[in-house]
């Protein structure tokens, strides 16, 4: 695939802060990246060479192309040759009338034929006209189509959830990030609390429940890094890489400018409706195959054969007697009556046809709706980052004049550990907020038929 998709990705914003990792050069071995820490590019690159499923599907269209030459290769000259050679080691014996050997009133046995028989025959079958093959010939045609289709929804289903599983991790690097950055303020404070205690300025209970805090966020920040590796596993298993092969993915700068989506539903690239319309011409090219039965197959033959009969094989005394044949001409076949199979073969298509009617028909208004649905969700997800971005900047401001109010005196302890507390949960309402949003962001791109429009100008 072309690269023109990536950068669309990019700036599509599937990255929501701005990360500092440490720069990777990346060499390819094999096939491989010799060091595995990967861009979202490298990720889809990577899968669309090494997905199993896709290359299934691949194959598929692969075997497509094979067919269609079949089906044409019918159309061309059919010649087979054949041998045979027959042994007649017991000679077959007619009785005559001894009239023709001048004993009338007697019967004389005779043996017919010769011992040793070679046998050898060129035949060839040219056909000059059927309906049926050229009807045959635009299904196979047809059916590339639709493993041309097959192969767009794999790669759009391919990116769609690499795309979801990289954003994931982003996400949940940056929750870890922010529960480091909570304990690195808690052990802080445990710090400043223990020489509070010794100087008999606070209880003991004030700093056990910060310790008790350190331990939960010790214990949130374990869960994550196995929330981490679990989301990494399913990356690699949709990039179709081995589960021991060590690897990192690189985080994305924040987008300046987001991609701008689709306005309207553009049902031409939705995946599935393609399938069925391909489905749709694949049926009515067999009932025009159905109905081209009704015509006549009109074909030319010729063939030649050659025989060869002696008493006894490679002797000198008896001579292989050979003869040749050869015969050519024209066949026609006329069909009269079937019992009506064709008829209710026809009408069993028709039914089919109808039903691909139908599925075509509920799955726009399937998407129809799921666009409605994604349209909304993405306008209430901007609303709510909107008021989550606020709310966490707030916290922050409250948390930074109780943390001054607590050194200075003022506040007490559980002040401030509710304002750190509810930090915290505002940092994570705003992540949880922003994953929402880029998700709908993708969902939309995925349900308006964008994302299969990029992937099939990406291929080209």
């Amino acid at each position: 695939m072309e690269r023109t998709l990536w950068p669309f990705l990019l700036a599509f914003g599937l990255a929501v802060f701005s990360f500092s990792p440490s720069a990777s050069s990346q060499s390819a071995v094999n096939g491989q990246l010799a060091f595995q820490a990967m861009t979202f590019e490298d990720c889809i690159q990577y899968a669309m060479q090494n997905n199993p499923n896709l290359q299934q599907v691949k194959l598929d269209e692969v075997a497509g192309e094979y067919q269609v030459k079949e089906v044409r290769a019918s159309g061309l000259p059919q010649a087979s040759l054949s041998g045979r050679y027959t042994d007649n080691f017991a000679l077959p014996t007619q009785l005559l009338p001894g009239e023709i050997i001048g004993q009338p009133g007697t019967t004389v046995p005779v043996q017919f034929g010769v011992r040793h028989g070679l046998y050898a025959g060129l035949e060839v079958n040219q056909l000059l006209f059927s309906k049926s093959y050229f009807t045959g010939l635009k299904a196979a045609e047809a059916a590339r189509g639709l493993y041309q289709a097959n192969t767009l929804m794999a790669k759009e289903n391919l990116v769609y959830n690499i795309a979801q599983l990289y954003l994931q991790l982003q996400i949940t690097d940056k929750q870890k990030e922010i529960l480091n950055a909570n304990l690195g303020r808690v052990v802080q404070l445990i710090g400043i609390t223990e020489a509070q205690l010794q100087e008999g300025l606070i209880k003991k209970v004030d700093v056990d429940q910060l310790r008790v805090n350190r331990t939960n966020l010790e214990t949130e920040i374990q869960s994550l890094d196995i929330n981490y590796g679990q989301q990494l596993s399913l990356l690699k298993y949709y990039m179709g890489m081995p589960m021991d092969t060590p690897m990192q993915i690189v985080g994305l700068e924040e987008a300046e400018l987001e991609y701008p989506l689709s306005q309207g539903l553009n049902l031409q690239y939705n995946t599935t409706l393609r399938q069925l319309q391909k489905q749709e011409e694949l049926t009515g090219l067999e009932l025009q195959s159905v109905k081209d039965g009704y015509f006549p197959v009109l074909s030319a033959f010729a063939s030649y054969n050659w025989q060869g009969q002696s008493d006894k094989l490679f002797s000198k005394e008896n001579k292989m007697n050979t003869f040749g044949s050869g015969m050519w001409g024209l066949s026609l076949s006329i069909p009269v009556f079937d019992g009506f199979q064709k008829k209710f073969k026809a009408q069993q298509i028709e039914v089919s046809q109808r039903q691909l009617a139908l599925q075509s028909r509920q799955v726009a208004n399937q998407t129809q709706m799921e666009f409605h649905n994604a349209t909304e969700q993405l306008r209430q997800s901007r609303s709510l980052i909107s008021q989550q971005e606020k709310n966490m900047q707030l916290a922050e401001e409250l948390y930074s004049i109780t943390k001054l109010s607590y050194q200075e005196g003022v506040a007490p302890l559980t002040e401030l550990l509710n304002a750190e507390t509810s930090l915290k949960e505002a940092q994570t309402q705003y992540l949880t907020a922003t994953l929402q949003q880029k998700l709908a962001e993708l969902g939309h791109l995925k349900t308006s038929g964008e994302l299969a429009r990029l992937i099939e100008a990406g291929s080209k």
